[in-house]
């Protein structure tokens, strides 16, 4: 009994601030009634700045894995494929002839929910687990997603996201150990001091954003993004737990008597990361996409906001299950 209440409280203390912070941000959205703050300005700053340094501040630190990165992007690549046709069939009996209305199911909320969920649950190792696949899932997102909602494919707005470069040269810094100057290494290490004070402005702002972008929502229309906010919630922890038993089966993430117990705490981790985020709602993005392509923009909103609030609910399930059969 104390061993489920210790894990309970694990769960509870790492999911319950995201969401403190996000009711936060939904309520300053209903103060703000004359729509006085600016979302977009605080929307950009997030997006060029805080979010990059976030990502760079992450992967820099750390001994980069190459095959590490194949896997946790791999199952997102895999999770993305998988979820498509699901999505689509769901479109196609909801009588919807816009693709935006796919997107929300199809791309999960890796980035508001998911990266303080995997900090505050698995530490920093698990922050830039999430970071990886977070990359993944975005850059797919700006590609696919983008061309799902506007019919074609745009390579210089693909290459223009911050956060690619951020991880580019994350990558770099992690992988590269230059003999560099004493003057341009104290300059870098004050570039880096920075960095990490922006990064941690991410977090919060993100989920401060989310909320304050759920106090918009119509009530009366959540009823229509019910069925797709169920696939995603649902169906992506199943199809991710069915991913990491074959990585299992196949030896990509192997489960092994007297393995180095920190060899297995990576591979344990990165199965997680893995599964939290096949768990989450619908990106914001999606939805900000379908508000610039004029594509589905109201049901992909109550998908989001369905989503949320069933996360709620379903994300400490989930994290549940992943104690118990995990790690």
């Amino acid at each position: 009994m104390n061993a489920i209440s210790d894990e309970m409280f694990i769960i509870i203390r790492a999911v319950l601030p995201s969401f403190t912070i996000a009711f936060l941000g939904f309520m300053l959205g209903k103060l703000d009634s004359n729509r006085e703050m600016n979302q977009k300005t605080i929307s950009n700053m997030v997006y060029f700045f805080f979010t990059p340094c976030l990502v760079f501040s992450s992967l820099h630190k750390r001994n980069f894995d190459f095959q590490e990165f194949a896997v946790i992007g791999g199952a997102a690549f895999i999770l993305i494929a998988v979820m498509t046709p699901l999505a689509f069939f769901l479109k196609k009996r909801a009588g919807v002839s816009e693709n935006g209305y796919v997107l929300p199911i199809i791309f999960m909320n890796t980035g508001n929910i998911s990266l303080p969920i995997a900090l505050l649950m698995f530490g920093n190792e698990g922050l830039a687990k999430a970071i990886m696949f977070h990359m993944l899932n975005i850059l797919v997102l700006y590609s696919y997603g983008v061309y799902l909602v506007s019919g074609k494919t745009d390579l210089m707005q693909f290459l223009k996201i911050p956060a690619l470069w951020a991880t580019i040269l994350g990558v770099v810094a992690a992988t590269s150990n230059p003999t560099l100057p004493e003057y341009v290494s104290d300059v870098y290490d004050m570039v880096n001091k920075g960095i990490d004070v922006l990064a941690l402005g991410a977090i919060p702002l993100l989920i401060i954003n989310l909320g304050y972008s759920m106090s918009e929502t119509d009530l009366s229309k959540l009823k229509d993004g019910l069925n797709g906010a169920a696939l995603r919630l649902l169906g992506g922890p199943l199809m991710a737990f069915g991913l990491v038993y074959g990585y299992r089966f196949i030896g990509w993430t192997p489960v092994a008597a007297g393995m180095d117990p920190l060899v297995s705490l990576s591979f344990r981790t990165s199965e997680a990361i893995i599964i939290l985020n096949a768990a989450m709602p619908g990106p914001i993005m999606a939805y900000l996409l379908n508000v610039k392509f004029d594509n589905c923009p109201q049901k992909a909103a109550s998908m989001l906001a369905v989503g949320t609030l069933g996360g709620i609910v379903t994300i400490p399930l989930i994290l549940t299950l992943i104690t118990n059969y995990i790690f």
